[in-house]
């Protein structure tokens, strides 16, 4: 079916600049119509066309049309400017390898969750049709927020720029060819939110029709398209993971034996694309205290420990497997290909940075912003501070804080860290008297003749703002992949009507069972009360007490509370969980 229909419609001539008779203007694509835009991809097509089932004349008006719509719109754009799918056509074929993903992977799913057998037939169809106009414009608002597109006439001049939400490129008279550029500092994930302005332009009215006709599937196809993860649902999980599929596959994760290899991407090119993506989404703030990095001219400043462990989580997160766990074989792999600014025979500098009243000791690597970024309009903002070499660059120091953490006897016994699986245990104080892992920072202050008398007798200081961050980070991002569970039994994130609720001690033990380098799960914990983003109970403790109840049974946890939901939950809030309450009478 697919092949007669392209037969049947053949592409419009060229522009007389791609016959050579005129100049084509640089960095420029020619509009060209649906039908050659989708004719490279029509194995991807018949490929929807068996995953969906339905008869020849509903694939052409619910499927087909939506699918030509949508090439007019994007055209050849790129998906990214130096990220997945960063080509010519890369939007459009990253959106049609996301939704042969979807479509397959709903084969495995029962919708809607939870139906009688007479239900899920009923329904079958507008579902499937919720996860592939959901996979669609899932990135449709890219080419309007991100994008900026220059339009061109026959000869090549300028006649303006391309106003998506007015009509499609060639909707303008005269419009021949197209050059793209990115726009500068734009807000990561604004096209979520402004797909759905735009669902319009490519969905036919009759199929809006048809998905608001199940409630139910309307809603989780609303919160997919805008990204809110929490009314997404299992729609929102389905397109999430074809999309990082997709992504992945991109950029070079898990090629196929038969890949050519020129198609594997080296590992060192993988590191680079991750700290590019973590840099421009801010998932590793700079130039500010307390972030992983800072630029200083024409270099890049990043706290070692940190931003491998980012680089490492982010590309298995995005289905890489392979990727060294070991932080020195990281390094060895960015110094060998010159990615790293060496000092002298080592990737590590000790340095100072210093800000508007701070300033930290910090181990970092060094990274030419080149090498990163080959366009320098796409360089990161310069730091306003310093970055310094220390003095004794090269000799390890230990930095003594007395006031890291109160003592143990200033918590309250139900106050302090345990270990909910055994809560008979006593706890035992610990003491770490190693110096701080790569990357932590060491605040300066002036040390009183008395210390040093006392020196023996002091604590190390332990705190980090990093360890913090990247736990945080870690929570968010599991619960935005949902490879952390939450709100279902044995979870330890539980959304609930006062807020969100991180079990205690589990979830920090989880943390540590993944990150070797941690000694305990103590010590994340402490670290985290002391952000001071939890609410204490009305005695003054830390940890809550909710009871869980279910399938007549109940049991009681003890967890912290934090009251924003949206600390954890980037995308969208979550349902409180009904089977979580708080208990009235707490000790």
């Amino acid at each position: 079916m697919m092949l007669n229909f392209f037969q049947k419609h053949k592409p419009p001539p060229a522009p007389a600049a791609l016959l050579g008779e005129c100049p084509v203007p640089p960095h420029s694509y020619p509009v060209l119509s649906s039908n050659a835009l989708l004719a490279p991809h029509s194995a991807a097509i018949n490929r929807i066309e068996e995953l969906v089932g339905v008869p020849a004349a509903y694939f052409q008006q619910f499927y087909l049309r939506p699918l030509h719509h949508y090439a007019r719109f994007v055209q050849q754009l790129p998906a990214s400017e130096a990220h997945h799918h960063a080509h010519a056509g890369g939007l459009l074929e990253h959106a049609l390898e996301v939704i042969v993903t979807a479509l397959s992977l709903r084969q495995g799913y029962l919708l809607p969750p939870g139906a009688a057998v007479e239900t899920l037939v009923h329904l079958k169809d507008v579902w499937t049709y919720a996860v592939f106009t959901a996979a669609l414009c899932h990135d449709l608002a890219k080419p309007a927020v991100d994008q900026k597109v220059s339009l061109f006439d026959a000869l090549g001049q300028p006649i303006g720029t391309w106003d998506p939400w007015a009509g499609d490129i060639d909707s303008q008279p005269d419009v021949h060819w197209y050059g793209v550029e990115f726009v500068r500092n734009r807000t990561y994930r604004l096209h979520e939110k402004a797909s759905m302005l735009l669902v319009h332009r490519i969905i036919p009215t009759t199929g809006l029709t048809w998905l608001a006709s199940d409630r139910q599937a309307f809603s989780a196809w609303c919160g997919c398209v805008c990204g809110d993860a929490g009314q997404a649902d299992v729609l929102g999980e389905i397109v999430s993971l074809a999309d990082r599929q997709s992504v992945g596959q991109s950029l070079g994760a898990d090629p196929s034996p038969k890949a050519a290899k020129s198609q594997v991407v080296p590992l060192h090119e993988k590191l680079v694309i991750a700290l590019r993506q973590l840099v421009d989404e801010n998932t590793l703030p700079l130039n500010r205290n307390g972030a992983a990095g800072w630029r200083s001219g024409n270099k890049l400043w990043l706290v070692s420990k940190r931003a491998v462990d980012s680089m490492r989580l982010y590309l298995n997160q995005s289905g890489h497997s392979g990727i060294p766990t070991e932080n020195q074989r990281l390094f060895d792999v960015l110094q060998e290909h010159t990615i790293l600014e060496p000092n002298q025979d080592r990737a590590i500098w000790r340095m100072t940075v210093q800000g508007d009243g701070w300033s930290h000791d910090f181990t970092l690597i060094c990274i030419p912003l080149i090498k990163v970024w080959q366009n320098p309009d796409a360089w990161p903002e310069e730091f306003t501070g310093s970055v310094s070499a220390q003095p004794n660059d090269g000799e390890a120091t230990i930095t003594y804080n007395l006031n890291a953490f109160p003592d143990d006897g200033d918590l309250a016994p139900s106050d302090r860290p345990f270990d909910l699986d055994n809560p008979n245990q006593q706890d035992k104080p610990r003491v770490n008297a190693a110096p701080a892992s790569d990357g932590e920072a060491s605040p300066k202050r002036k040390e009183k003749p008395a210390d040093k008398a006392n020196l023996a007798t002091q604590k190390p200081e332990v705190s980090s703002n990093h360890t913090t961050d990247e736990f945080l980070a870690w929570v968010v991002a599991g619960l935005a992949d949902r490879s952390l569970d939450y709100n279902n039994p044995g979870a330890r994130v539980h959304v609930v009507r006062e807020g969100v609720l991180l079990v205690s001690p589990g979830i920090f033990k989880d943390y540590v069972k993944l990150h070797k380098d941690i000694d305990s799960w103590e010590t994340v914990q402490k670290k985290f009360l002391k952000l001071a983003l939890h609410e204490r109970t009305e005695g003054g403790l830390n940890v809550h007490q909710y009871r869980v109840s279910g399938n007549n049974n109940s049991a009681k946890i003890m967890a912290l509370l934090l009251k924003d939901v949206r600390l954890l939950f980037k995308a969208g809030t979550p349902s409180p969980n009904p089977h979580v309450v708080k208990l009235v009478a707490e000790p």
